[in-house]
Parts: structure tokens; C-alpha cells; sequence
């Protein structure tokens, strides 16, 4: 008796994750990659010698004990934390907003007077902030925002930050009333300590006989049931941005994009404080500057600047607003009604449209990964 078979579309870190998961129960997998590697935005790679993440930082944070474990499993992590630096005013202060460097700021006593007015402020009173330029003046009131928030947020999203949605403004934005410098609270935190950073994890996660892996596969909704039957494939997991998937046959979804120019620069150890430096003024032509030797912990001469612009061609970042969501959903249902709702499924940070870190994908690969196990026994 041959053994079920999934259709994966995409090897990123969902695609993998549940490729891996499947083939702990015996199921054949079949992973479909348009690129010429797998990985996504998370793959690492070497710069004359250097270890670097070509499309900008990724820090492995999480309160998710099994998560954590799973990825541990797949390559060591070391204990890295992590900080963000921002250029304010020609200066460099920490990210997130510390209060002991609002005192090295000018208008330093009218900030800490907006903060105590705001003091008092719970939670819940934020939550009802219809959005997030409502959410953050809520929290520290209008000189920090401008100083710190509305220029970067802008700069990032290519639109008014009234426009953005202020569900995800609390996992990104806060005032540090105890001057904690670093940027996760999460118990479990880390970066790859192997030699191939995230690459390690991600090739370690394909590395069984049951899973296949086919780059340079261009699939469609035009071509997808050439694919499955090809593969005799039993179901249909897709981890892509759907629009594209259904070859945008109802309009294009707003994504942000960034470039990310890297360069080696020689004969230094470091070339910044942080792996992160936020730049939110409009005389930088960027918006970021990463340097993944401070998490990397790499001993070697010479390291690599990314230079991250926004505003490219590609799909990074969903823009959450609810017409965008809409489309997506109507993408979702398009392709359920195509390929049989029983017979397709959908998990990721693409498939979903959702801005989600690297330990949700993984949970949501993990949860969706037992209901395809559960399909296939029904």
C-alpha cells in the first residue's frame, strides 16, 4: 500500500515545517519551490566568508515551549538577545523608547510630562484606538511619536500610519518605564549557532527520504492540478501569496517590499553598535542597516552592512487593512471552489496575509499539519 502524499506550494519556513511534521507519520511530501533554493526571506548565506541574512534581521523569539524545542532540534540556537538602535536627531538612543535616554533628548522634561499624563492609561483604553497613530499617541503622547514613530512608521509603510491597523502596535511599540534595553520579553530567544545560520535549520527540516524538493517549480492555479496529478498528491497545502497563486485574476493585494543591499566591509569586527539601526529620517535614503555578526557571534575578520530600502517590488509585508483582507479571503474562497474545498489547505504569513513572526509560522505549520493528518484518516 502506497503511503499518502501531500503537495506543498512554497519552501519557506511554513512549507518546511510541515513538510518535516508530515514525514514523522509516514507521509510522502512533495515540496514545490518557484526560487532555485528553498528558505524564503529566512535563508542565510556567506559574504567572503561572513555569515549574513540577505533580506534583513530575523530573531527567533518565542513563548512557545514546543516551538522552541522543534527548532533547537533541527540546529543549536545561542542565547542571543536582542537590541535595536534608531538614529534620533543625528544621535544614537535605544529601541524601544527607554526612559533614561529621554533625559539626553532636548524637550526631555515636556516628554516625560506627556508620559506621566499617560501613565494611567490601561491597556484596554488602547486597545479601543481605532488605529496605530491613535494606539501610540495613547501611549506616549505627540513629541516622542514624532520623533520616534511617525517618520519610521511611514517611511516603512509607504502610507499615513493613520491608515494602519493598531493590532500589531503592542508587540512592536512600547516605553521602557524599567530601561530593559532589549526588544523581546519572550522566555526563549535565540539565533542559529550552526555554521549556515537559519540555513541550518531549514535544510535539516527537509532532510528525510519521504520529502521531495522540487525549486525552480513554478506552480499556478492554472498548472496545479498538472502538479498533483503528477505527484499523485492526495491534498494541497499552499504557503504562497494567494493573489499571485491565482495569477491575480481579481486585482493585485497591497504587500511593502524592501531591497536589501548588502556590503563586506573589510578590516573591522564591527561596523555598528546593534544588529539593528533604525534610520527613520527622511535625509536616509534607507530604513534599516543590519549587521548579523552581533547575533551570529561569528570570529572572523571583515563584516557585512545591509542596507534595507523600502518600497521594492516584492511581497514582504502584508498591509493589513480590511479591504486587503477582504481580497485575500475572496482569493482563499476562489481557489477553494477550483480545487475542491476538501481538498486544499492554506498556512503562513503569505497564504494568510498576516504579519506574523517566525515562531507563528511555525505554530500555524504544526496546527495545520494535524489537520491535514486528520484528513487523510477520514
Amino acid at each position: 500500500m502506497s503511503r499518502p502524499k501531500i503537495l506543498i506550494v512554497g519552501a519557506g519556513l511554513t512549507g518546511c515545517t510541515v513538510a518535516w511534521r508530515l514525514a514523522q507519520e509516514d507521509i510522502e511530501v512533495v515540496l514545490l519551490e518557484r526560487e532555485d533554493v528553498i528558505g524564503g526571506l529566512v535563508r542565510s548565506d556567506h559574504m567572503n566568508g561572513v555569515l549574513y541574512e540577505p533580506h534583513g534581521s530575523h530573531i527567533f523569539h518565542t513563548e512557545d515551549e514546543e516551538v522552541w524545542e522543534l527548532a533547537n532540534r533541527m540546529t543549536p540556537f545561542n542565547d542571543y538577545r536582542h537590541r535595536v538602535d534608531i538614529n534620533v536627531e543625528g544621535r544614537i538612543f535605544n529601541w524601544p523608547i527607554l526612559l533614561s535616554d529621554i533625559e539626553h533628548q532636548s524637550r526631555g522634561d515636556e516628554i516625560l510630562a506627556e508620559l506621566k499624563e499617560r501613565e494611567g492609561v490601561d491597556s484596554e483604553s488602547r486597545a479601543a484606538a481605532a488605529n496605530f497613530e491613535e494606539w501610540c499617541l495613547e501611549l506616549m503622547g505627540p513629541i516622542l511619536y514624532e520623533r520616534y514613530i511617525r517618520p519610521y512608521t511611514e517611511k516603512q509603510w509607504g502610507r499615513p500610519a493613520s491608515e494602519l491597523s493598531a493590532s500589531w502596535a503592542p508587540r512592536r511599540v512600547s516605553v521602557r518605564w524599567d530601561n530593559d534595553p532589549y526588544l523581546f520579553p519572550d522566555p526563549y530567544q535565540g539565533w542559529p549557532a550552526g555554521p549556515n545560520g537559519y540555513t541550518d535549520l531549514l535544510d535539516n527540516l527537509i532532510d528525510d527520504p519521504r520529502i521531495t524538493v522540487r525549486t525552480g517549480a513554478d506552480a499556478t492555479l492554472a498548472n496545479i492540478d498538472e502538479h498533483a496529478r503528477r505527484e499523485q498528491a492526495d491534498l494541497i497545502l499552499l504557503t504562497c501569496p494567494l493573489d499571485a497563486f491565482a495569477g491575480e485574476c481579481f486585482g493585485h493585494l497591497d504587500w511593502r517590499g524592501i531591497d536589501v543591499r548588502s556590503v563586506y566591509i573589510p578590516h573591522m569586527e564591527y561596523a555598528q553598535g546593534a544588529m539593528v539601526v533604525n534610520y527613520p529620517g527622511k535625509e536616509y535614503p534607507f530604513i534599516r542597516i543590519h549587521e548579523t555578526k552581533h547575533a551570529s557571534g561569528q570570529q572572523c575578520e571583515g563584516t557585512v552592512l545591509g542596507f534595507e530600502f523600502t518600497g521594492a517590488p516584492s511581497r514582504y509585508y502584508p498591509i493589513e487593512l480590511p479591504e486587503n483582507r477582504a481580497l485575500n479571503d475572496r482569493y482563499r474562497d476562489h481557489i477553494r471552489e477550483q480545487i475542491g474545498s476538501d481538498k486544499v489547505y492554506f498556512a503562513g504569513r503569505l497564504a494568510n496575509y498576516v504579519y506574523i513572526d517566525m515562531d507563528d509560522c511555525m505554530r500555524q505549520a504544526l496546527d495545520e499539519s494535524a489537520e491535514l493528518i486528520a484528513a487523510l484518516r477520514r
